[in-house]
């Protein structure tokens, strides 16, 4: 065994139905982009697809890898869709994200006719991220444009957050003010359509501490996983009792251990050196399987409950670790990166600390290539 990531199927309900419960009446659509953030995407998707109102993917490739693993469910694609790709969307029956009025839109028409499909978009605007959307004043004409092209079916209306992860966020506030204008300007004009689209602002974040941003569709991608968007939403959310379960674990096994005396170097570029004798293990992974390189003299693992530190520089393949504190440490001793061993734990937040990034980015990168099983 190299190295195994486990997923609980039964964390990942739990987490998905406690969310769902949170933001009713609103409906709780669920992101699974970048293969589930790491956590497997069509897997995850079927687990989950029974608490979902919508489910939410990046690229057309992951819409059409769901519906070719048997997710029913409606789906989304919040990012761009090549025209090429055009007439498989439709015939999949994925909603689209549409920020366009011209070429684009003619490209998405013509692929609604070929398949004699209604295609459901949902309308994003640009409420202060400035990376997608059509500007917040804009967005009345664009809908005018919209509405009379009987291919398309205009089936929301959204924007997102910069930050929500904020407990005292002015930022929030002036995006949702501007959100509500642009909406409250283009619905007589759905109105007179009879459309009526759902709206959505909110992602974990938002949905967990600005309750005002849930609107009709909230969006839960990282709290889905059972990880927190940010240390205020933990403070603030397991004040009220929500509870959320990491679903990823990952473990190896040594792949050899010796002795090495006190001044030896351990590693590439010899930036460590044993201040005595002492016994260390060679783990079978480094920056190729989704330990960060800054973890070098830094990290740590766990072996039979204790700690033990990341000695010298991760490899590409291989790191190497103190086993001071795991005197029973052997080849093929089970280590934990990331989850339980006894009472001891190593999470994604301490991961992205030592990493200096976020816990989105730690387990959205451990690589497509590591075994996943998926556990009750």
């Amino acid at each position: 065994m190299i190295g195994t990531l486990r997923i609980s199927l039964s964390a990942l309900r739990a987490n998905a139905q406690a969310l769902r419960a949170l933001v009713g009446p609103a409906r709780a659509a669920f992101v699974v982009k970048g293969n589930a953030y790491g956590h497997g995407m069509v897997e995850t998707a079927l687990a989950i697809e029974p608490a979902a109102s919508m489910l939410c993917v990046y690229a057309p490739e992951e819409a059409l890898a769901l519906r070719d693993g048997g997710i029913t469910a409606p789906i989304l694609i919040l990012g761009p869709v090549e025209p090429a790709l055009l007439d498989e969307v439709a015939g999949a029956d994925a909603a689209l994200a549409l920020w366009d009025t011209k070429q684009y839109v003619r490209d998405l028409v013509a692929a609604a006719r070929r398949r004699y499909a209604r295609v459901r978009v949902h309308v994003k605007v640009n409420t202060g991220l400035h990376r997608l959307g059509l500007e917040a004043d804009d967005l009345p004409d664009a809908i005018e444009t919209y509405a009379h092209l009987n291919d398309l079916e205009i089936a929301g209306i959204f924007s997102h957050l910069a930050a929500a992860e904020e407990i005292d966020s002015p930022y929030t506030t002036y995006q949702l003010e501007r959100f509500t204008k642009a909406y409250t300007h283009a619905e007589p004009i759905l109105a007179s359509h009879g459309a009526r689209p759902l709206r959505h602002i909110a992602a974990s974040a938002a949905a967990m501490l600005w309750p005002q941003t849930r609107l009709d569709l909230c969006r839960f991608g990282i709290a889905l996983y059972g990880l927190w968007p940010s240390a205020q939403t933990r403070a603030a959310m397991n004040g009220n009792a929500l509870a959320l379960e990491p679903a990823l674990s990952y473990t190896s096994q040594l792949i050899a251990t010796r002795t090495v005396e006190a001044g030896a170097a351990i590693g590439y570029g010899t930036t460590f050196h044993a201040p005595r004798a002492m016994r260390i293990g060679v783990l079978p992974l480094g920056y190729a399987d989704g330990i960060p390189r800054a973890f070098s003299n830094r990290g740590a693992f766990l072996i039979d409950g204790a700690r033990c530190a990341i000695v010298g520089r991760v490899a590409m393949n291989m790191c190497v670790l103190d086993l001071t504190h795991a005197p029973q440490a052997r080849t093929g001793s089970t280590v934990t990166l990331l989850g339980r061993d006894r009472d001891a734990e190593v999470s994604a937040d301490e991961w992205a600390q030592w990493a200096d990034t976020i816990n989105y980015e730690i387990v959205t990168r451990l690589p497509s290539t590591l075994r996943r099983t998926f556990e009750e």
